[in-house]
C-alpha cells in the first residue's frame, strides 16, 4: 500500500471512528433514558435515586458531545502585507510553489514554531485560514530554511489535514469532556477505551500528514533546506526555553526590554549552548523514537525520508528575520498581545550590555538585603564551600522549610546556595571597584586590573569536587581561601556598609 493510500484508509477510519463516537454517545444516552422509562412503567415501587442517576448520566453525555463554537483568540499581533512586504512576498512565492491560496491572516508569535489552521466557525464550517510564524523561529533559521518551513505548513493544506483538523479536534474535545464529566461513573471506562483508540488512529494520520507536508516542502524549497531547518528548529526550541527563563524573564520583570531576537542569536552562538543544541539534535537524529500517541514523527524518521528526495539549492543563508523591517517593533507588539499593551508600552528599551548594571546589581542588592542575616559573619574568603553548608543557603533562597527541602534533590539545593552566594560576592566586589559583566548565555564574571573571578562556577566546582570551571572548562583551585588571597579579596566583607545602611529603616 502506498503512503497516500495508507493515509486515505486511515483518514476514512478516523472519520468512521468520529461518527461512531457520536453514535455511541447518543446510543448510550438513549439506552439510559429507556431504562428510566422502563423502570417507571413496569415497577410498582420506584427508587427515584437510580432513575435520577441514569438521567444525569444521559444528560452529561449529551451535553459533552454538543459542538462548541471556535472562539478564535489571536495568538499574537496580526501582520499586514503593507507593513512587511518582504515577508509577504516570501509567503506568496511559497504559496504559488505549493499551489495554495494565501492565508487570510498572518500572526507573529513568541515561540520556535509555525502553524496553519482553519479558525472560527463551527466544526470547521465558516472558518478561515490563519498562519502563525514564530519570531524566535525566524531568528533561528535561514531564509531558505524558512521557505521550507512555510512550504511545509502550506503542505498541510495540500494534504487536506487542515480541513479535517477541526472535526478531529472537536471530537477529541468531546471525548475528553465526556470522560471528565463521567468521573466516578462506570460508563467512563467505555469512553476512556474509545478515546485511546481514537487518539492512536488520528495521531497516526497526523504523523503521515507530516511526512506529506515535508515532501511538499522538499519540492518547493529543497530537501536539504527542509532537513537543516528541522534540525535547527528542534535545537532552537530547547534553547529558547532556557534563554527566556534564564536571560529574558528577569530583565522584563525589572521593566526593561532588550533586543530579544538579537539576544537569542547571541545565546545560540555561545559555545556551551551551541554544544548542548548539537547534542539534542544528535540524540534525536540517531536515537529518537516515535510513540503511538505522538502527533509528529521522530526527527530521525523525518530526516531519513527527506534524504531520499532532491536536495535542492542552498538558497539565501541570512537569518529569516531580514524579511522583517523592524524586528524590535514586533517584539514589543508580541509582548503587548500576549501579556498586555499597558505593560509592554512601559518597558524601557535597553541594550544587553547594560543588563548587569541596570538589572543584576539591583537584583543582587535586593537578595542580599533579604538574606543579610545569613551573610553577616562572612568575608568573601570565609563563605561556605561544602555541600553540607551550601544546601541550607539554597533552601533559604528557594524559601523551603525542612520538609520541603527533603523532597528537593541535593544538587539543586547546593546550586541555588551557590547562586545566592554569587549574588552577595558579586555585589560586594562591585561595591569595592570590581566590574561585573555577563555575556548572554554565560555566567557573571568579575574583573579588575587584569584579574577575573567566576564565583558561580568556581564555587560550584569546589563544592562538587570537580577540577574544572563548568563555563570555561579551565582548571580551578580547590582552595577557595587561596583563590581569594591570590585576588586580594580575602578581607572584603560579604555584606558591605552600603547594604547594611540600606537595610536600616529611615525615620
Amino acid at each position: 500500500m502506498t503512503g497516500r493510500l495508507w493515509l486515505a484508509s486511515r483518514v476514512g477510519l478516523a472519520l468512521l471512528l468520529m461518527v461512531s463516537f457520536y453514535a455511541l454517545a447518543i446510543g448510550l444516552s438513549t439506552i439510559l433514558v429507556w431504562l428510566v422509562f422502563a423502570e417507571l412503567k413496569h415497577l410498582s415501587h420506584v427508587n427515584l435515586k437510580l432513575p435520577l442517576v441514569l438521567l444525569g448520566a444521559a444528560a452529561t453525555i449529551l451535553w459533552s458531545i454538543v459542538p462548541r463554537p471556535d472562539k478564535f483568540v489571536p495568538p499574537g499581533p496580526r501582520v499586514e502585507p503593507s507593513q512587511e512586504p518582504a515577508l509577504f512576498s516570501a509567503i506568496r512565492d511559497v504559496a504559488g510553489a505549493t499551489g495554495q491560496a494565501m492565508p487570510a491572516d498572518v500572526y507573529l508569535v513568541n515561540n520556535v514554531n509555525a502553524f496553519v489552521a482553519q479558525r472560527g466557525g463551527l466544526m470547521g464550517v465558516g472558518s478561515h485560514r490563519v498562519m502563525g510564524l514564530g519570531l524566535p523561529l525566524m531568528q533561528a533559521v535561514t531564509v531558505q530554511e524558512f521557505k521550507g518551513i512555510l512550504a511545509h505548513e502550506f503542505g498541510h493544506y495540500h494534504a487536506g489535514d487542515v480541513a479535517l483538523g477541526p472535526w478531529i479536534y472537536k471530537t477529541r474535545g468531546a471525548i475528553g469532556r465526556t470522560i471528565e464529566q463521567l468521573s466516578g461513573n462506570l460508563l467512563q471506562a467505555i469512553f476512556v477505551w474509545y478515546g485511546n483508540v481514537f487518539l492512536r488512529i488520528t495521531h497516526a494520520v497526523s504523523r503521515r500528514q507530516e511526512f506529506i507536508a515535508d515532501e511538499v516542502a522538499a519540492r518547493a524549497a529543497g530537501a536539504s533546506a527542509m532537513a537543516s531547518g528541522l534540525r535547527r528548529v528542534h535545537a532552537a526550541a530547547v534553547a529558547f526555553d532556557h534563554y527566556w527563563r534564564g536571560e529574558v524573564a528577569h530583565v522584563l520583570d525589572s521593566g526593561y526590554l532588550p533586543p530579544l531576537s538579537q539576544g537569542f542569536a547571541r545565546f545560540m552562538q555561545h559555545a556551551t549552548v551551541a554544544s548542548n543544541m548539537a547534542a539534542v539534535v544528535e540524540h534525536e537524529e540517531h536515537g529518537g523514537q516515535t510513540d503511538p500517541y505522538d502527533t509528529h514523527p521522530a526527527l530521525r524518521d523525518r530526516l531519513a525520508a527527506l534524504s531520499t528526495l532532491e536536495p535542492g539549492a542552498d538558497g539565501d543563508a541570512r537569518p529569516a528575520t531580514v524579511l522583517l523591517s523592524d524586528v524590535g517593533r514586533w517584539e514589543r507588539q508580541i509582548l503587548a498581545a500576549t501579556v498586555g499593551d499597558h505593560w509592554a508600552s512601559g518597558l524601557k528599551a535597553m541594550p544587553w550590555e547594560k543588563v548587569v548594571e541596570s538589572v543584576y546589581v539591583p537584583l543582587w542588592r535586593k537578595r542580599v538585603q533579604q538574606h543579610r542575616r545569613l551573610f553577616g559573619p562572612f568575608t568573601i574568603a570565609t563563605v561556605p564551600t561544602s555541600r553540607l553548608d551550601l544546601a541550607p543557603l539554597g533552601d533559604a533562597f528557594l524559601g523551603l522549610d525542612r520538609d520541603e527541602a527533603a523532597a528537593v534533590p541535593a544538587d539543586i539545593r547546593v546550586s541555588h546556595g551557590v547562586q545566592l552566594l554569587t549574588s552577595a560576592i558579586a555585589l560586594a566586589l562591585v561595591d569595592v571597584g570590581w566590574t561585573a559583566s555577563a555575556s548572554i548565555g554565560d555566567e557573571i564574571v568579575l574583573t579588575r586590573d587584569g584579574r577575573d573571578l567566576r564565583p558561580f562556577s568556581e564555587l560550584l566546582a569546589i563544592a562538587t569536587g570537580t577540577s574544572q570551571s563548568a563555563a570555561e572548562r579551565t582548571p580551578v583551585t580547590t582552595d577557595w581561601r587561596s583563590r581569594c588571597a591570590e585576588l586580594g579579596i580575602s578581607d572584603v566583607r560579604l555584606v558591605s556598609d552600603s547594604v547594611e545602611a540600606a537595610s536600616v529603616p529611615r525615620v
